[in-house]
């Protein structure tokens, strides 16, 4: 069972809404390492691609600066989440929900698996992928918010770039275990 791709990046994206989702798409259009949940497969496209770079360098940029630090949080309390979902949805091929040994089902899947590699994922299995990454998103987002808000009541602001050069540290850790040691 690989759910730790779907629910590390769901993770990482509370602290950054927009690299897992950067890294995702490059692993599955370009090092073909992932397969796209068919629903989602607009991730991988050219200008989600691109627009992910560009607000993956907005928010490593935005995240350096005094006081934008805290508005980029704030307006993020609500994508950061949904970023989570999305990533943990879009992931989700590769995760083999167990129905039971011996059932009809389970042969089925085996099968299916078999032959494709992948098993789609839908209903209410991806739901309940989506709703975690979701959770843990707004967990790490609000991990990150709080700890950046106590430095800058302690510090004035001045520890809130080292923080940020932290987060970004452990987002890459984050992403590549997710991707390559799930």
């Amino acid at each position: 069972m690989e759910i730790g791709t779907p629910l590390g990046l769901g993770f990482a994206s509370g602290i950054n809404a927009y690299f897992p989702l950067l890294s995702f798409a490059i692993s599955a259009r370009w090092l073909h390492l992932y397969k796209v949940n068919p629903t989602f497969a607009f991730i991988t496209s050219n200008w989600c691609i691109i627009a992910l770079v560009i607000l993956t360098i907005l928010d490593f940029v935005a995240d350096k600066i005094p006081v934008v630090d805290h508005a980029w949080d704030a307006t993020h309390t609500f994508v950061r989440p949904l970023a989570g979902a999305l990533v943990a949805a879009a992931s989700s091929n590769r995760v083999i929900i167990p129905i039971g040994t011996g059932s009809i089902s389970s042969h089925l899947l085996s099968a299916v698996s078999a032959v494709t590699g992948v098993i789609h994922i839908t209903g209410g299995g991806l739901l309940v992928l989506a709703l975690l990454g979701g959770v843990l998103a707004a967990m790490s987002h609000t991990a990150k918010a709080t700890t950046r808000l106590a430095s800058t009541i302690t510090t004035a602001g001045l520890l809130n770039v080292i923080l940020s050069i932290g987060e970004d540290i452990l987002v890459c850790i984050v992403i590549l275990l997710s991707l390559f040691v799930p």
